[in-house]
């Protein structure tokens, strides 16, 4: 079986693409005797996992199965940890396991700045010891134990504006839940300057999605409207150039 690697930011990143793959009628691995060999190997068996730590966890990937292929997405619990956990996957990986792989992607926010600002910034503390390097991700592949492995990356919301996956969800939500997302807009106009000391610069945006998420999943997480509800969707890809080039460039690379 072939695997594909995702590696994002965090748990909403990960439905996110969880989304696009469910659409594509992937189904998700819940046990763990439906997984490759590679992927059984590195599940945690025990707990603690961390020197007795009990308030330290593993975050463990999520998985997703279709035809022959494994789709494997990892949160890396921001970005500044996603270029050490792909060369730490791929740096403890056997030649036969790297066989396996297609190829790896890595999913960022591009924040405040152009999504080639960002990438620089990503490589700006660059380990010279890793397996990859910023000339890896531009040329496309590296080179690991003689094994060629595609690289790729994508920037939120459109892999060149400034932004984060809140834009490329509000793109949606500016489709499907245009009535929502006008409540919400009013509803913040109304919100006293007192109560958003706190903000930073995409705490507003953060904010409009968990207002129209809540009325879909009332008390339940973000993570889950945007795997289950329609911010990605068949109509919102119609009418949002956002959305639609985020699930093509998904589905390019896993079929």
């Amino acid at each position: 079986m072939r695997s594909f690697i995702f590696f994002v930011e965090g748990v909403h990143d990960v439905n996110c693409v969880a989304r696009v793959l469910l659409l594509r009628h992937f189904k998700e691995a819940n046990n763990i005797d439906q997984l490759p060999q590679m992927w059984k190997d590195r599940i945690p068996r025990t707990y603690p996992f961390i020197n007795n730590r009990l308030d330290r966890h593993i975050p463990m990937p999520s998985f997703f199965m279709k035809n022959n292929l494994c789709v494997t997405v990892v949160s890396s619990n921001g970005a500044t940890n996603i270029i050490n956990d792909i060369d730490l996957y791929l740096s403890n990986m056997t030649k036969a396991e790297l066989k396996q792989v297609n190829g790896v992607c890595a999913i960022f926010d591009a924040d405040q700045n152009s999504a080639q600002k960002s990438f620089d910034d990503k490589f700006k503390k660059y380990n010279k010891d890793m397996v990859i390097n910023k000339k890896d991700f531009l040329v496309g592949h590296c080179r690991v134990r003689g094994e060629i492995i595609n690289l790729h990356y994508y920037f939120f919301p459109d892999n060149s504006s400034k932004g984060t996956l809140e834009n490329l969800l509000l793109e949606g939500a500016k489709v499907v839940y245009s009535d929502l997302l006008d409540s919400v807009n009013e509803y913040l106009s109304k919100v006293d300057e007192r109560h958003k000391y706190n903000w930073s610069i995409s705490s507003e945006n953060k904010v409009k999605v968990g207002c129209i998420a809540n009325v879909f999943q009332p008390g339940g997480a973000n993570q889950t409207s945007i795997r289950y509800d329609n911010w990605i969707s068949d109509e919102s890809m119609s009418f949002s150039y956002v959305i639609k080039k985020f699930y093509d460039f998904i589905v390019d690379l896993v079929e």
